[in-house]
């Protein structure tokens, strides 16, 4: 039997022990208690004070009572539990106990600090317990309740903390978060195990102007917490849209359309927006100067790709806003352009170019063995345009028009000496043979200018058949791609026969027409050519040109005025011949018909 007084201080001094053990990061389970000793209560005794090192979640324990001639004790035990640091103590719950050693397993409060156990009146026999542990409890709190961002201007960030105190049962759980409105962002955090005050950083972006609320729910190993964020996005904001160019052109802006971004006084910059305009979309347009061509538009110059490759370019007019009209955000574009090979190719379908000087210059056409029209944007001569130097190779210009009632109209052509081709002058040219896609170096194109020609000499007023005289007659170079032939004269074909074109019938840039006196509607007109040497070759012309565009044309005629009606042979040219000669010969038949005839016969 124990001594009353040695029992007393047993007792006391174990309510003196303070039993823990740290944990070890990477087991299986966080403890904050874990106490494998063995401990025994004899009747109404108190076992030793057990501290927790931070909240906990589930208790379990080991238990069992001895027996006495068989029979177990009685009275159970009990588990005694402090949330003010083991100054006071209250049951968590009573346990019945038998004689094989069992594990008790209860749910504790996670502000509990220390825990205890206990046997009371009514126990007998002995209660031996063991493996104390208390799991980890993960826990979230925060003291913030409301974060207020006050007035920020739209499209810009503010930033606020908010505070947490957390408990982990592992190591880099991350905090995230999501709002009720967009406007507002959380940033995930990565805490450790525990820890009070940790900052979780939240962002509000107003992306419209007015007073924004929301709630934010933080998230953490399973568990959540709530508080209220507001902000203002900003009403008044100011914003200038401005266009820079490199070298090789210009750059304008505006935010009515693109026509308003050059009709302005060669502005660079869109004026200021305002809260009603803020939203404006900016209108950028991009003039390249000649010999430049645009590339595309860049936010930065040091981009590597470009925002557009469109000369005409819409983009919003703001970015970020400015609360200040003196000093406003500024959106620039830059429009960047590259110098173009110093070559071009002058297209007769399409009869645009640019004007400037080139290395090399090409006029895409085919000129065809015989007559042509041809009019250019520079000077030059038939032999650089042949590459060949031929007296068969020649160019003409109108000098006269003549009027009988037996030939009707003749419109004489007289060869220029040397072969000159002027700039923009009107030309009848001839080829001994077919030159194709003529190319010329170091040319200066300037912009087209038709140029009229008219005759110096031929038939009277009182002579005409409707009071007209031959200096009513034109000769115009043409630079304009399908242009209408609708009541105009031109060479049709190789053999330089005239004809009247229809409604449908077009002319292709870089050649030349003649405009007729309204008096030769129904009246013969044919043209005659003279050489260097006074020698004049008379070519007749056709009927007037077929109502659709691709019928076949009538072949060329050629024939003296004396000989007009005759059968005959005639040359390319339209020297009447006596007989067929090698090469290409123009037959006349006994029905009048004409057509080319290809003779190998030598004289």
């Amino acid at each position: 039997m124990k001594h009353p007084i040695l029992h007393t201080l047993l007792i006391l001094f174990t309510l003196t022990i303070v039993s823990t053990r740290a944990y070890a990061w990477g087991e299986t389970t966080s403890y904050v208690l874990d106490v494998p000793s063995e401990y025994t209560l004899n009747t109404i005794e108190t076992g030793p004070t057990l501290a927790l090192s931070g909240p906990g979640a589930t208790l379990t324990y080991s238990v069992y009572t001895n027996t006495f001639l068989g029979i177990p004790g009685l009275g159970g035990i009990w588990v005694q539990v402090s949330t003010d640091g083991g100054r006071n103590f209250s049951d968590l719950v009573h346990d019945d106990v038998s004689t094989s050693n069992t594990t008790k397993t209860h749910a504790i409060d996670a502000n509990v600090t220390h825990i205890r156990f206990i046997t009371k009146t009514g126990a007998t026999l002995k209660k031996v317990y063991s493996n104390v542990k208390v799991t980890r409890a993960t826990t979230l709190a925060t003291t913030t309740t409301t974060l207020d961002f006050g007035t920020v201007t739209n499209r810009r960030s503010a930033n606020l903390d908010a505070s947490i105190n957390f408990n982990n049962t592992t190591y880099n759980q991350q905090v995230t978060g999501t709002c009720t409105d967009p406007n507002f962002t959380v940033t995930p955090t990565t805490v450790g195990d525990t820890g009070e005050g940790q900052a979780v950083p939240v962002t509000f972006t107003p992306t419209s102007a007015g007073t924004h609320t929301g709630t934010v729910t933080l998230s953490m190993n399973g568990k959540t917490v709530t508080f209220q964020v507001t902000g203002v996005g900003q009403t008044t904001y100011y914003t200038r849209a401005t266009a820079s160019a490199t070298e090789g052109g210009q750059a304008y802006v505006s935010f009515t359309s693109f026509a308003e971004a050059t009709a302005t006084s060669a502005t660079k910059n869109s004026g200021l927006t305002t809260a009603s305009s803020a939203s404006t979309t900016a209108f950028y347009r991009a003039t390249a100067n000649p010999r430049y061509e645009f590339v595309g538009w860049k936010r930065n110059l040091s981009d590597a790709t470009y925002a557009s490759t469109d000369a005409e370019f819409e983009a919003p007019a703001y970015t970020y806003n400015s609360e200040s009209s003196a000093n406003p955000t500024v959106v620039t574009y830059y429009a960047v352009f590259q110098e173009k090979p110093n070559v071009i190719t002058l297209e007769p379908t399409s009869s645009t170019y640019d004007a400037d000087t080139y290395e090399t210059v090409t006029l895409h056409r085919t000129f065809l063995q015989g007559y042509n029209t041809i009019a250019l944007p520079f000077d030059t001569d038939v032999q650089a345009l042949t590459g060949r130097n031929s007296a068969d190779d020649w160019v003409a210009q109108l000098t006269g028009v003549t009027y009988n009632q037996q030939d009707g109209f003749t419109l004489f052509f007289q060869q220029v000496p040397g072969g000159r081709i002027h700039a923009f002058q009107p030309y009848v040219l001839y080829l001994g043979q077919s030159v194709v896609d003529p190319s010329w170096t170091n040319i200066t194109l300037a912009p087209a200018q038709p140029v009229n020609i008219a005759p110096t000499a031929g038939y009277s007023t009182t002579s005409g058949p409707d009071g007209s005289s031959y200096a009513d007659w034109q000769m115009t170079s043409n630079f304009t791609a399908g242009f209408s032939m609708n009541g105009l004269y031109g060479i049709v074909n190789a053999a330089g026969a005239l004809q009247l074109g229809s409604s449908t019938a077009t002319l292709n840039a870089f050649t030349a027409y003649i405009t007729p006196v309204s008096g030769a509607a129904g009246v013969k007109v044919q043209s005659a050519f003279t050489d260097s040497f006074g020698r004049t070759t008379i070519i007749r012309g056709l009927p007037a040109a077929p109502s659709t565009p691709d019928a076949p044309a009538h072949p060329a005629t050629s024939a003296s005025p004396s000989h007009a009606a005759d059968n005959g042979v005639f040359s390319l040219g339209g020297q009447r011949l006596s007989s067929p000669q090698r090469g290409i010969n123009i037959i006349r038949d006994a029905s009048g018909r004409y057509r080319k005839v290809v003779s190998s016969r030598t004289r």
